[in-house]
């Protein structure tokens, strides 16, 4: 009866704001944001499907493909999702970027077909098994560097989809994989572009680096893009917040057109995983979901 009432009081509370948080939650996200992905219902596409790869074949990936493959197709997208990995929602965002921009989309399954909810007791055990790169002296059966992934995928794209060099390939990352994201690009991955909903950019800490200099370093080699939500931390926030500036001032943003222009867009009346995690039956959440993947993609189409 007590968590009855709570979950009431916290559902009237967002219905004031038109949002409706769920009650669990990653605990690498900020209070009051969203949890699982809601069990939405989806169209199965007959060009869509999966493949796995990798050193151990154990890597799936979800791929988009436009619809149409004339003109040829010559550029990707590579999707790091967040802690819940693969949804029906996620595979719908993805099918129409690949249809709207006319480019592969290539979603990565780095948690193997785990997902946060199997993991509320040891979450940061469990994410700490899939570092960028392993620490000296780990045994590396026993983890999944990001880094190793991401190699993986650009060969996949490479030999199998025809896409030289990531020159060609565009990244976008949710909570979790923005982290991820940003971190290949710090690392020099040379993606044309990177887009980021609402960053959980705190691993980096939890791997012992420093947030602000891998988000800087990250923003002098690629164009940064990221979507923040009103509870995310300050530091993404525009214009003040460190990350934020870290984006804007990049010698990426010179070319006198707003909507390529690196930077932070703040959704003050959105939480924490509205874009991928968010209920889109309630008016707003939809809208503002919709807003920052057309803000993406008009990102995407002037870089790629």
């Amino acid at each position: 009866m007590i968590l009855k009432s709570l979950q009431s009081r916290v559902r009237i509370a967002a219905h004031k704001k038109n949002i409706i948080p769920t009650m669990s939650q990653p605990p690498c996200c900020p209070k009051g944001s969203w949890g699982s992905p809601l069990d939405t219902p989806t169209t199965k596409s007959e060009i869509n499907g999966y493949v796995t790869i990798g050193d151990q074949n154990d890597l799936e990936l979800y791929v988009a493909k436009p619809k149409n493959v004339e003109p040829s197709v010559e550029k990707a997208i590579l999707v790091f999702p967040d802690v819940y990995g693969f949804s029906h929602r996620l595979f719908a965002i993805c099918d129409k970027l690949a249809a709207d921009l006319h480019c592969y989309v290539v979603v990565m399954d780095n948690f193997r077909g785990e997902t946060m909810d199997d993991h509320q007791n040891d979450f940061f055990e469990w994410t700490g098994r899939h570092p960028y790169i392993p620490r000296e002296g780990t045994v590396e059966t026993k983890i999944h560097p990001v880094q190793k992934d991401v190699e993986a995928c650009l060969d996949y794209l490479s030999t199998e989809l025809g896409i030289v060099g990531p020159s060609n390939i565009a990244s976008i990352g949710f909570c979790w994989g923005v982290w991820a994201m940003t971190k290949a690009c710090a690392t020099g991955v040379p993606f044309r572009c990177a887009v980021g909903f609402h960053p959980s950019l705190r691993f980096e800490e939890m791997f012992g680096g420093n947030i602000l200099e891998m988000a800087k370093m990250a923003a002098k080699n690629v164009p940064l893009f990221y979507c923040v939500s009103g509870n995310d931390a300050e530091y993404l926030k525009p214009p003040n917040g460190d990350v934020s500036v870290a984006l804007s001032s990049s010698e990426h943003g010179d070319s006198g057109d707003e909507k390529a222009r690196p930077r932070c867009v703040e959704f003050p009346e959105m939480v924490h995983g509205w874009v991928s995690r968010g209920d889109t039956s309630v008016s707003n959440v939809k809208d503002y979901a919709e807003k920052a993947l057309s803000l993406a993609s008009d990102f995407l189409r002037h870089w790629m």
